[in-house]
């Protein structure tokens, strides 16, 4: 079931009730200069932790500049950042992700002009699991 958060900012798929854990399914506002996937979000008054970006989610949004991943993110599924031909930055707060848990192609479509900035200590590893899943080598990695 896909809904929307309580702000209406985004579309959520609730992964796991008990744990409280939803997955990022799409923005609502395609063209955002800025798109946040949030650490946490608010659904029908219940707090719940944004653990996973899907598959296509930033598919479409062709005026983003700039995408920020929250710091409970675990998982980023295939093509997910598809279609982002005019971003400049993706930010990574999260140090959760492995190659197990981003999907092959996940980051097909990221042009050269992008840099992807992620926490110190995890560039060398985020370095190796990005272009293992489709990031051009062009694309700076960076703190």
């Amino acid at each position: 079931m896909v809904t929307s958060d309580d702000k209406a900012a985004a579309k959520y798929q609730i992964m796991n009730v008990d744990k409280k854990e939803v997955s990022f399914v799409k923005p609502v506002n395609k063209k955002a200069k800025k798109i946040t996937v949030p650490d946490t979000v608010k659904i029908d008054g219940k707090t719940y932790k944004v653990t996973c970006v899907s598959g296509k989610t930033f598919s479409g949004a062709n005026k983003c500049k700039t995408i920020t991943i929250g710091k409970n993110v675990t998982s980023i599924k295939a093509n997910a950042f598809s279609g982002c031909k005019n971003v400049k930055t993706i930010i990574f707060k999260t140090t959760k992700l492995t190659k197990k848990t981003v999907a092959k192609n996940a980051f097909k479509g990221i042009t050269k002009k992008t840099t992807i900035k992620v926490p110190k200590k995890k560039v060398s590893s985020y370095k190796k699991i990005f272009k293992s899943k489709g990031l051009s080598s062009k694309v700076k990695v960076k703190a």
